[in-house]
């Protein structure tokens, strides 16, 4: 019988360990047991630090893979196999009204549809501060991802690699059909709350040395991929 504590958890990481530390810390109080930090590169003493005490799986990479590192680098083929298994960012935070069974609720509704490939965490647009400069663009871009239900409180909508729960043998491509979970089973993004006005250190030198090819929304402007989409053209 599937439980929360074994269901690994797969978090690409890079740096920013603040974020990381609060996510952590919701896993293990919602009984998460098996939680893979695959680490891309970091170079910020505290993170390194920070990776270097933890208790949890650490997978340090010479390289940064990205958000897709859980399956480029083989973790997930090596220690999900035939076991559903999450993937998150690590700046993806359940709500404080998050319930901690969220895992199990994300496979009940990922087990309910065969044709879905994995069930993730709303992610909340209706509290972010007028001080993030993307606000707007991000509301235009989330918006419609809360507007088609596949039944109550559950939405059709595309899921990257925010909290989520895939199906079992489901790898890298598994993007397409997907479902996310309304209130109460929601997360926040994190950086969409920053005031760009007032970073701290660790702000500042992730965004120093963050690869603009694989972070979208740490930064002042909008992704040149995100306007040719919101154009109706193919990126590749």
């Amino acid at each position: 019988m599937t439980n929360t504590a074994n269901i690994p958890v797969f978090i690409p990481v890079r740096d920013r360990f603040s974020a990381l530390k609060q996510v952590v810390s919701w896993l293990e109080k919602a009984g998460h047991e098996e939680i893979w930090l695959i680490d891309n590169a970091s170079t910020y003493p505290p993170m390194i630090d920070y990776l270097e005490s933890s208790p949890h799986n650490v997978i340090r990479l010479g390289w940064n893979l990205g958000h897709r590192a859980p399956w480029l680098w083989g973790a997930v083929q090596r220690v999900a196999s035939d076991r559903p298994y999450i993937v998150t960012d690590p700046d993806v935070l359940p709500t404080e009204n998050c319930p901690l069974d969220a895992a199990l609720y994300l496979l009940e509704n990922l087990m309910r549809f065969d044709d879905i490939a994995k069930v993730g965490l709303g992610l909340k647009i209706d509290d972010l501060p007028a001080h993030y400069p993307l606000r707007d663009a991000v509301i235009d871009w989330e918006r419609k991802f809360w507007q088609v239900e596949r039944m109550p409180g559950v939405y059709e909508a595309d899921v990257d690699t925010t909290f989520a729960v895939y199906r079992p043998y489901s790898g890298l491509q598994a993007h397409h059909p997907c479902l996310r979970t309304g209130e109460p089973y929601t997360a926040r993004h994190l950086p969409w709350y920053q005031d760009p006005s007032d970073l701290d250190e660790e702000d500042r030198y992730y965004r120093e040395h963050a690869s603009l090819a694989v972070s979208n929304w740490d930064r002042d402007q909008v992704a040149a991929w995100k306007h040719r989409l919101g154009r109706g053209e193919e990126t590749h």
